[in-house]
């Protein structure tokens, strides 16, 4: 396993190492000809089973009187597979464009975007020529011409697809248009790929002004984007004609409009209002050509509507700020069968059905507050409350249908004792209420309550050390509106103890010792409401521990142990164990499962000017073992707990580095 690990390993990296070598390679030989502005970042991360190794380049530079800018990213993903072996993830997307003027208003334009997802094995390219207008300060127009590739898989291969690509920009600027900020523009390109099309359009613009004190903008955008892929052909449609490609086209077109309104404006003095309403609207069409004869599919129509709207009032003093905001928003969602009458009656109506469970719609209301007050010179105090009410409603067919209401609010004091030392008090409260309205749900209707309290403080004495201690104690409890004869209740309890500390203590020079540590204490019962009681049914306990030593200013390393322990109930731990006469025996029983997971840390980062390099790596020699209950075979059960108590062993190593260079 270690080897054929380390030969992937290898090969990824020779991935990575080829992409990263060419883009500094194309940097280097700009950079000859002119000074660029280059920023060029690297990363690559190890967890368990998974590898991922990222870049991303960024150039703006101007050789032979041509402005070039580069945008490139890069993502691979490796996963380690059961059988050893590693599971690759490409993309890379790249975007060029360059500019050459050749008159006071005018410049030719080149743009390029490429796009490479190694999976799927897709490929898309655009190379677009323009002409680039300025026929006023702040005024763009811009035609394009170009051509497009694009490769998608096919139902036995991949496609290739290229044809003619037009396409067009244009923005206006306005500082002052009739006394508004006036921002236009849009952009739209259309590929002609064959039997595909692709198509993007874009129109935004927003307008502001402001009236001595008050101010009014708003914003606006609006696009379509239509994109084809190649879909196989049903497995039901068996009668294609010798010579059809055994799949079809599905084009997906997706309409989408948003408009944002904001004022602001003083009411008296101190006091002003604060208004926005949003608006969002999305048109999905999918559509099916060149389809075998007699093929089966499925055309679907989705739309989706929200509208939200906020309004306020805001207060602020020197010692004193308040805000109340009273919020409405209704969102819907609908999905039909666009080619119903053409299909079998089973079929369409099964689809129907399906598409229909999830329609929705939804309205909402809520209030919330924050205050904020200077109590005394070292005393402040804070609250801040929220309401919202929930109707969501589905069609018959779905019975999610239901009510909420939810209520939370916190309460909080601060108060500086000395300069060394300050106290910080918060308090929260929930309630929420969700009511099923379907008689098939509404067993599930409950009630749920928390409290929680958490005291912190914080002990600087002196400049070298830095103490910070905080606690936290909740109570959870969820209660069924009423209950179902013959059910057990399933009202629960949940209990929780925290404490933290953490130290900070600078020992000489740039040296300093760090360390953190927490404990929690779970418990999970079935609750008794009426009589205020509860029955334990598990307790899960964590410790938590981190001690590091970190030296350095431009270069800091740091290099600790950390510790993890958890305790919980396991309802069946499944054992293995060497039976009396030599042969490998299981057996599953309930019991205690221990995990304890402990290993060093280190890391390392190096400040150059603008440009980082930072490494960090830890290990976990991880370890679990169980206490079993109830009984065991008598002949065996010393060679079972024996094995329950040895457990298992893991060695996970982990590692990141991440590279930043500015230039």
């Amino acid at each position: 396993m270690a080897a054929g690990l380390s030969r992937s390993c290898a090969l990824a990296g020779c991935r990575l190492g080829r992409t990263c070598a060419a883009l500094v390679l194309v940097m280097s030989t700009n950079a000859s000809a002119a000074q660029p502005v280059l920023e060029y970042t690297s990363g690559f991360q190890r967890e368990v089973s998974r590898f991922r190794w990222t870049s991303a380049a960024d150039a703006s530079i101007r050789v032979a009187g041509w402005q070039v800018s580069m945008d490139n990213r890069f993502l691979s993903d490796a996963f380690l597979r059961f059988d050893d072996r590693l599971q690759f993830r490409d993309e890379n997307v790249l975007s060029v464009d360059a500019e050459h003027p050749i008159g006071r208003r005018t410049a030719v334009g080149l743009s390029g975007y490429m796009a490479w997802f190694g999976l799927s094995r897709a490929f898309a390219q655009d190379v677009f020529g323009s002409i680039r207008i300025r026929p006023r300060a702040g005024m763009l127009v811009e035609p394009l011409f170009g051509v497009a590739w694009d490769r998608r898989p096919g139902a036995t291969d991949a496609r290739l697809d290229y044809g003619p690509a037009l396409g067009g920009r244009w923005r206006m600027d306005r500082d002052d248009l009739g006394g508004y900020r006036v921002h236009l523009g849009g952009e739209g390109t259309w590929r002609l790929i064959r039997p595909r099309h692709g198509r993007r359009t874009a129109l935004s613009g927003s307008a502001g002004r402001q009236f001595g004190k008050t101010r009014l903008r708003t914003t606006l955008r609006t696009s379509s984007l239509r994109r084809d892929a190649y879909r196989a052909a049903s497995f039901l449609n068996r009668t294609a004609g010798a010579g059809l490609p055994p799949e079809a086209v599905e084009a997906t077109t997706s309409d989408t409009l948003d408009v944002n309104v904001q004022l602001e404006a003083p009411v008296i003095r101190g006091i002003r209002v604060l208004a926005q309403a949003d608006l969002a609207v999305n048109a999905r069409r999918i559509r099916t050509h060149h389809a075998p004869e007699n093929a089966l599919f499925f055309e679907t129509d989705f739309s989706r509507r929200a509208l939200d709207a906020e309004i306020g009032l805001v207060y602020e003093r020197k010692d004193v700020s308040a805000r109340l905001f009273a919020e409405a928003g209704a969102a819907a969602e609908i999905r039909r069968l666009a080619n119903r009458d053409g299909l079998p009656v089973l079929e369409a109506a099964q689809k129907t059905a399906l598409l229909a469970q999830a329609d929705y719609d939804e309205g909402a209301l809520g209030l919330s507050t924050v205050l904020r007050a200077v109590l005394m010179r070292r005393l402040t105090a804070s609250v801040a409350a929220t309401s919202r009410i929930v109707r969501h409603d589905t069609p018959e067919i779905n019975q999610d249908d239901r009510d909420e209401v939810y209520h939370n609010a916190e309460l909080g004091l601060q108060v500086a004792l000395s300069r060394y030392v300050s106290i910080d008090l918060k308090v929260f409260g929930s309630y929420y209420h969700a009511v099923y309205l379907r008689a098939e749900r509404s067993a599930e209707n409950n009630v749920q309550r928390t409290l929680r309290m958490r005291p912190s403080i914080d002990w600087r004495p002196s400049g070298d050390t830095e103490i910070r201690l905080a606690s936290e104690v909740r109570a959870t409890y969820t209660v069924d509106d009423f209950l179902l004869p013959g059910r057990r209740p399933t009202d629960q309890s949940a209990r929780e103890l925290r404490f933290e500390a953490a130290l900070s203590r600078r020992i000489a020079g740039d040296i300093r010792i760090l360390a953190s540590g927490s404990y929690g204490d779970l418990h999970l019962g079935r609750l008794l409401w009426d009589s205020f009681a509860e029955i334990p049914f598990d307790t899960l306990r964590t410790y938590r521990a981190w001690v590091h030593l970190q030296a350095g200013s431009r270069i800091v390393a740091d290099v600790g142990w950390r510790l993890f322990i958890r305790s919980d109930y396991y309802r069946a731990a499944t054992i293995s164990y060497i039976r009396e006469d030599g042969r490998a025996g299981t057996v599953s029983r309930p019991g205690r499962r221990l995990i304890d997971q402990s290993g060093p840390t280190t890391s390392v980062s190096w400040m150059m000017g603008r440009s980082h390099l930072q490494v960090e790596g830890w290990v976990n020699m991880q370890r679990i073992r169980y206490r079993l209950f109830g009984e065991l075979p008598e002949q065996r059960a010393d060679a079972i707990r024996e094995a329950a108590r040895r457990g298992s062993r893991r060695l996970i190593p982990n590692i990141t580095m991440s590279a930043s260079w500015k230039l």
